[in-house]
């Protein structure tokens, strides 16, 4: 459909275009001065709109080696920052594991101390339960003494003296 229809407009336009007559017409005229407007329109403008255009282009190039620069330095940034990232991480599970560590030994060394401060505390018991007991039975030996002597007719004296003849 396309193919006849763009044959059937180009054969109008033959048709027509030989029917015109250009000798008649002032288009050779019209079209040598609009060559003299042109050239003397790019005569005057030429030189600014280079000028223009090379400033345009020149300020384009600056931007963008300005914005490369950022860039780059953006990219050095996050490189410096993902580099003190992973050094906090790692010095992180340093400390974590040191901490560990430390908890540890922590630990062992309160273990050891009460272990210790047990067995002290243990013989000192085990020494005022003797102390304890040699003051029982000093007040038992003094009671019993006391109630023999004053239920005896015998003197003290007299009792010092058997007491002095058994030992010797």
């Amino acid at each position: 459909m396309r193919y006849i229809l763009s044959f059937c407009l180009l054969y109008c336009v033959f048709l027509n275009a030989a029917a015109v007559d250009i000798s008649e017409t002032d288009f050779v005229a019209r079209l040598i001065n609009f060559v003299i407007f042109v050239v003397i329109v790019w005569m005057l403008i030429a030189k600014k709109a280079k000028m223009f255009f090379s400033e345009r282009s020149r300020s384009i190039s600056d931007q963008l080696s300005e914005v490369q620069v950022k860039l780059k330095n953006a990219k050095n940034q996050k490189e410096q920052a993902l580099r003190r990232l992973q050094e906090a991480r790692e010095s992180a599970a340093e400390i974590l594991a040191n901490a560990k560590k430390e908890s540890y030994l922590v630990a062992q060394k309160i273990e050891e101390q009460s272990g210790h401060d047990i067995e002290v505390m243990m013989k000192n018991t085990e020494l005022l339960m003797e102390f304890e007991q040699r003051r029982m039975e000093k007040a038992v030996i003094d009671e019993v003494l006391d109630q023999i002597f004053a239920e005896s007719k015998i003197s003290a004296s007299e009792y010092g003296n058997i007491i002095e003849k058994k030992v010797v």
